[in-house]
Parts: structure tokens; C-alpha cells; sequence
């Protein structure tokens, strides 16, 4: 029994069961052309077809690479026969990545690695691709990997938690993607050695301001406008009465120093006195500011906030890079400020619920 580090491929077809009650004949000829495009797509990057079982196929690559392309290539043929079709004569599969030390034996593949990948597949939506932590950090240093983190996540029948990443699915506007069971963790323990104020890319605070008085403005003389038109009272003295009077300013100033904390943008960096955990106080605290889990792309940690807050409180979007124990993180200057005090009271506290 020879023992080699491989990157694993599992996939399977969602719904082939039900297929099979509707027509087993037509389920059996959609079989067979899923099982050519498959070893077409695992000969074309130098895979190895390990196993078929039914409707599943798992697959070995020697570069986790080309089992990373391998997928994203299986998943769009698909995509591709399945135009013009029915949903009950499509082929949509789920895939699992994962890479580990394998037992080779008579070309068939043994040990726990194989289960995980199998564990990796079920958790990924239909079209979707679901990856270890392990394959994910051989991808995404070579390619731009748009996946969504999970921690601390349950694999069925397997011991201890993982974290996985999930790329959305190729048919997301019918199938979402769902949260996995996960091992919550909200007792961190940290400590901030510095925190430190650094110049954003966006405009700074008074630019905006400024602009957003200019824009309001603007839009209270085209207000004006229409008003004299409808009306028929003379433009320039209505809008001279209008911005002689101290209620519109009383309005616009707080309207312009409220647009301002929205929509400029500031960059911190925190620094940390241990390196362990650091992106995963981040994401905690985030979430609960309001924000959903991190999408990791280039390199960087970005955190969208969740649709409520996005209509309603008018939250954007936050920008991180983790590097070691130093997070630099570019976001609105309102909740940036406002993620500052709850990075400090939670290190004094262990709690957000002043917030």
C-alpha cells in the first residue's frame, strides 16, 4: 500500500434519484453522457478517475490547481447541456475539493481524506463547489479564488470542526447559498497593542461633506424650479426666501455631516499582541455589526452587510487584509468608528451587547 499527497474531487448528481422514479431509461441515458463528459474533463487536467458509484464520481489530481479547474470546467459544461432543457432533464451536479495523504492500493483509494471530500460535496448547493481549508490555501495563492468562509463547521460522522469554502453557485438565482451547521465561537480573548488612524482612498470627511451640501443644494434649486413653473412664482426671489431662511440650513448641514459618515471612506490599521485567531475575531465582530460572512478575493477579506442594513441603515462594504497579527481594514468612516469601539469593548468585556 503505497501512501502519496493528492488533491481530491468528489461530485454527484443532484436529483438523480427522482429522475430515476420519472424515467428510468431517460435517467440512464442522461447517466451515460454524464459519465463521458466527466472523464473527458478529469483526462483534460490531468486527473485520475478513481471511483464511480452511481450517479457520484470521485477523482484524483497530483496539482490541486487542476482540481480546482477541473471542477469550475465539469460545472459549466453542464451548465452548457443543460440549456434549452427541462429541470428534470438537466444534469446539475455538487463537487467537494479537498487535499491530504491518501493510501493507494490496486489503483483504488483509501482513508479519511476520502470521506471528508465526500462530506465537502454534500455540503455544497447544486452547481456550487465546496473546499477544505487545506486545498483552499494551495489554490488561493496561485489563483483568485471567489469562495465564502465558513469556521468551524460540522462534517457528519467526522470528529472536530473544519472550515470550508464555499464558491456561490452557477445557478444562483435558483439555488442560494445556505449556511453550513456551525460550532459558533464568541469567546475570544485578545489583546490591541496599537491602533492607528491611516489615510483611506476615498475622499476624506469634509471633501464628502462638502460635496453632499453641493449636491443637496443643487437639488433644492431644481426643487425651486419645478416650483415656480407649477406656481408661478418668480425663481430667483423663491430661492433666495428659501436660502435666507435658517431652518434649511439647520436641514442641510446634519443631512451633509450624515451623508458624509456614510460615504467617506476610512482606513485603520489594528495591531494585536497574538497572531492566533485575528481573522476570526474580525469576522465575529463583524457579523455582529451587521455584516454577513467574508467573501476572500485578491488577496483580501471583504464583508458585504446583510440586505436589512444595506436598504435601511445604509451600511457599505468593509475591505480587510490579515497579515500576521495586523489587520488593515478600509470601510465608511460611521461604522468604522463604530467597529473600533467594539473591537475595544469586547477586548475589555467579552460581550457586544452595548452595542
Amino acid at each position: 500500500m503505497q501512501k502519496s499527497e493528492v488533491a481530491l474531487m468528489f461530485s454527484d448528481i443532484r436529483g438523480y434519484s427522482r429522475l430515476l422514479e420519472l424515467d428510468e431509461q431517460d435517467a440512464i441515458g442522461l447517466l451515460a453522457l454524464h459519465d463521458k463528459i466527466s472523464q473527458e474533463v478529469i483526462n483534460e487536467y490531468n486527473g485520475r478517475l478513481v471511483k464511480r458509484n452511481d450517479d457520484s464520481v470521485l477523482a484524483s489530481f497530483v496539482s490541486a490547481n487542476d482540481a480546482y479547474l477541473c471542477a469550475l470546467d465539469f460545472l459549466e459544461r453542464l451548465k452548457s447541456f443543460n440549456e434549452n432543457k427541462d429541470k428534470p432533464r438537466r444534469l446539475i451536479v455538487s463537487i467537494g475539493l479537498h487535499k491530504g495523504i491518501v493510501e493507494t492500493r490496486n489503483d483504488a483509494i483509501f482513508g479519511e481524506q476520502v470521506n471528508i471530500v465526500a462530506r465537502l460535496q454534500a455540503l455544497a448547493e447544486p452547481g456550487s463547489v465546496c473546499m477544505s481549508d487545506t486545498i483552499y490555501g494551495a489554490i488561493s495563492r496561485m489563483i483568485d479564488i471567489k469562495a465564502i468562509e465558513y469556521r468551524d463547521v460540522e462534517l457528519e460522522n467526522l470528529p472536530g470542526s473544519h472550515n470550508v469554502y464555499k464558491t456561490l453557485s452557477i445557478y444562483r438565482e435558483e439555488f442560494k447559498t445556505v449556511r453550513p451547521i456551525l460550532h459558533e465561537k464568541s469567546d475570544f480573548r485578545y489583546r490591541i497593542r496599537e491602533i492607528e488612524h491611516i489615510r483611506g482612498n476615498g475622499g476624506s470627511f469634509f471633501i464628502t461633506a462638502f460635496s453632499s451640501f453641493a449636491i443637496i443644494s443643487l437639488f433644492i434649486l431644481l426643487a425651486g424650479w419645478f416650483h415656480s413653473r407649477q406656481s408661478g412664482i418668480e425663481y430667483t426671489g423663491l430661492v433666495k426666501s428659501w436660502f435666507n431662511s435658517p431652518a434649511l440650513y439647520a436641514a442641510l448641514i446634519p443631512a451633509s455631516v450624515f451623508l458624509s459618515a456614510l460615504y467617506a471612506r476610512r482606513k485603520m490599521r489594528a495591531v494585536f499582541d497574538d497572531i492566533r485567531d485575528v481573522d476570526r475575531i474580525l469576522s465575529y465582530i463583524m457579523s455582529q455589526l451587521g455584516y454577513k460572512h467574508p467573501v476572500h478575493s485578491k488577496g483580501y477579506m471583504l464583508f458585504k452587510p446583510q440586505g436589512a442594513n444595506f436598504f435601511i441603515l445604509g451600511m457599505r462594504k468593509f475591505r480587510a487584509r490579515v497579515d500576521g497579527n495586523t489587520i488593515v481594514l478600509q470601510g465608511p468612516y460611521l461604522y468604522m468608528s463604530k467597529l473600533i469601539k467594539m473591537l475595544k469593548y469586547y477586548e475589555q468585556t467579552g460581550k457586544t451587547d452595548k452595542f
